[in-house]
């Protein structure tokens, strides 16, 4: 499977090119676009529900606090483009 933005360019084994970005998705970039994207609205109230938690936790604890965000996310079958 190649990428959609260069077909010369083979995606890594396992992975697959996401054809329409969807509310569920996490679009990364500057501007009032990707800021006011459903996914990445979803994706600020994640990361604000457990920024008190996060502050308080080691290093480690923060590490699963940051991969559990990231994990539902994807979970609900988004993205991070």
């Amino acid at each position: 499977m190649t990428s959609r933005f260069d077909d010369n360019v083979p995606l890594p084994p396992g992975t697959a090119s996401v054809v329409k970005v969807t509310c569920m998705d996490v679009v990364m970039g500057r501007g009032s676009g990707t800021q006011n994207h459903c996914g990445n609205v979803t994706y600020r109230k994640l990361v604000f529900l457990n920024k008190e938690l996060y502050a308080t936790s080691s290093k480690f604890d923060k590490i699963k606090i940051s991969k559990a965000i990231v994990r539902a996310i994807r979970e609900k079958g988004g993205h991070f483009l």
